[in-house]
């Protein structure tokens, strides 16, 4: 492998460079697992990869069957909301 320069704003190498010393990794040990994370797979089947990585990950997952009945009520709720602010001139929502 051949190395090569990349240029990114400094802002995000010392991010990167804060998160692997966190993680007491080495820079390209840890950028290459991210871009190995988030990188489209070799098959090219990203709704697979994107499933793999959410049943992988550690969230507490809702059993909801009126999920998207209840995510358009309170959607609704939130917008209604959102326009009553506006109303009384409570918000910068515009």
């Amino acid at each position: 492998m051949t190395d090569r320069t990349i240029t990114l704003p400094s802002e995000l190498v010392e991010r990167l460079e804060t998160l692997a010393q966190r993680q007491g990794r080495p820079l390209d040990e840890v950028f290459s697992e991210l871009l190995n994370t988030y990188a489209p797979t070799p098959s090219g089947n990203w709704a697979l990869a994107v499933a793999e990585g959410m049943e992988a990950a550690d969230i507490d997952w809702l059993d909801d069957p009126d999920a998207s009945v209840n995510s358009r009520t309170h959607f609704q709720q939130h917008l209604r909301e959102k326009w009553e602010r506006g109303q009384n001139g409570g918000g910068n929502d515009a």
